[in-house]
C-alpha cells in the first residue's frame, strides 16, 4: 500500500470510532469503570443474557473487572465463548464511554474482524441482547463443525511477500487472512502448517507472532459455518444505523439490511483489507481515529496505514473517567 493517500476534498474533518476484535480482551480492563452506569449496564446485560442462554461458565463482569482473571491464552482454551463475550463486552462498554466524552463527536464506526459485531451494536443496528445471542449461536456452530486445530499468525511481511513465501514453502492451506498495514499481514490456517510458516518467516529474520484465537478466522475452513450463520442472520431484525458502519472486509459503509447482516458474518471466512478501508475513510474526510477497547490495536494500524492521520487509544490501559477524559483532550484537533 502506498502511504501518500490524497487528502479529502474539503469539508469538516471527521472522527471514526474503531472497534477491535481479536486481542481486545484484557483481564480487569474495566475495573476502574465498573461504576459508570453505561459500563455496568453492558456488563450486567451480557451476563444476564448469557446466564439465560446457559452456555458459558465464566461471568464476563468478573473477567473485565478483576485483574487476576484468566489471561487470554488460558481463557480461549478453557472457555472460548467467555473469551468472545468478554472481547465484545469490553469494546462495546469502552465505546459507550468514548461516545459520551469525545469532542468533536464521533461520525462513523469501523469494525475489525470479530469487532464487527461490536461496531453494529455501537451503531444501534443490533441490540446488546442480540449481540450476546449471536455469539452464543456462533459458538454452537463452531463447536458442531468439529474444525481442525487452526489459528492466526501475525507477520511483519507485506501481503506480496507473504504470498510469495506461501508459494515457495508449498503450504496451500495457509491463506492471507488480513492485510492490516504495509508491514503487517496476518495468516490463517491449520496449526501444523502455521508452525511451518512461522519457522520460515523467522528464518528470514522477520517477525511471526501467533495470535490468541479460537480458530482460523477469515479462512475457507469456516465457509460452511459462515453460510449457516448467515442463514440464521436473515431472521434477525436490524435497525438503521445511527452512525455509518464500516468494516475491514469492504471499502464502503454498509447501508442496507442485507449488507448489515453480511457484516455480522464476514469475519468467519472473508479476508480483511484494512488498508483499503482506511484509504476510503480518509478520502471521505475522516482524519481522527479513536480506538475503542483495551490496548492500542487498531490505532497502531491506522497510524501505519495513514501516517498523517490523528489516532488515539484512550482505553489502552485500565483507567477511570478522569484519565480517559485527559487522554482525549490530548488528541490534536
Amino acid at each position: 500500500m502506498r502511504n501518500d493517500v490524497p487528502a479529502p476534498t474539503g469539508g469538516t474533518p471527521r472522527t471514526v470510532l474503531m472497534c477491535p476484535g481479536q486481542g481486545a480482551y484484557l483481564p480487569g480492563a474495566l475495573r476502574h469503570l465498573s461504576g459508570v452506569p453505561s459500563v455496568s449496564r453492558v456488563l450486567r446485560t451480557v451476563d444476564a443474557r448469557s446466564t439465560a442462554l446457559g452456555s458459558t461458565r465464566t461471568p464476563v463482569g468478573r473477567l473485565l473487572t478483576d485483574s487476576a482473571a484468566p489471561d487470554p491464552d488460558l481463557l480461549v482454551r478453557t472457555d472460548p465463548l467467555a473469551f468472545d463475550l468478554a472481547t465484545y463486552a469490553a469494546v462495546v462498554a469502552c465505546a459507550t464511554v468514548l461516545l459520551d466524552l469525545a469532542a468533536p463527536p464521533v461520525h462513523a464506526v469501523l469494525g475489525h474482524s470479530v469487532g464487527d459485531l461490536a461496531a453494529l451494536t455501537v451503531a444501534g443496528v443490533v441490540t446488546l441482547e442480540q449481540g450476546v445471542r449471536l455469539l452464543h449461536v456462533r459458538d454452537r456452530l463452531l463447536r458442531d463443525a468439529a474444525l481442525p486445530a487452526a489459528g492466526l499468525l501475525a507477520t511483519d511481511l507485506t501481503a506480496e511477500q507473504a504470498a510469495n513465501l506461501l508459494r515457495a514453502e508449498g503450504l496451500p492451506q495457509v491463506r492471507i487472512a488480513a492485510r492490516n498495514a504495509p508491514g503487517q499481514t496476518v495468516l490463517a490456517g491449520p496449526d501444523d502448517q502455521l508452525a511451518a510458516v512461522r519457522s520460515a518467516v523467522r528464518a528470514l529474520g522477520r517477525r511471526a507472532t501467533p495470535l490468541t484465537s479460537r480458530t482460523a478466522y477469515h479462512h475457507p475452513l469456516l465457509a460452511e459455518v459462515q453460510r449457516a450463520f448467515r442463514r440464521l442472520l436473515r431472521a434477525q431484525p436490524v435497525t438503521p444505523p445511527t452512525l455509518p458502519v464500516y468494516t475491514a472486509a469492504a471499502p464502503g459503509p454498509a447501508r442496507t439490511p442485507a449488507q448489515l447482516r453480511t457484516v455480522a458474518a464476514a469475519h468467519l471466512s472473508e479476508p480483511l483489507a484494512l488498508h483499503r478501508t482506511l484509504r476510503a475513510l480518509r478520502l471521505a474526510g475522516f482524519t481522527t481515529y479513536l480506538d475503542s477497547g483495551p490496548r492500542a490495536l487498531l490505532s497502531t494500524l491506522a497510524r501505519a496505514g495513514l501516517p498523517d492521520c490523528t489516532t488515539a487509544a484512550p482505553s489502552r490501559t485500565p483507567a477511570g473517567l478522569d484519565r480517559i477524559r485527559l487522554r482525549l483532550t490530548a488528541v490534536p484537533r
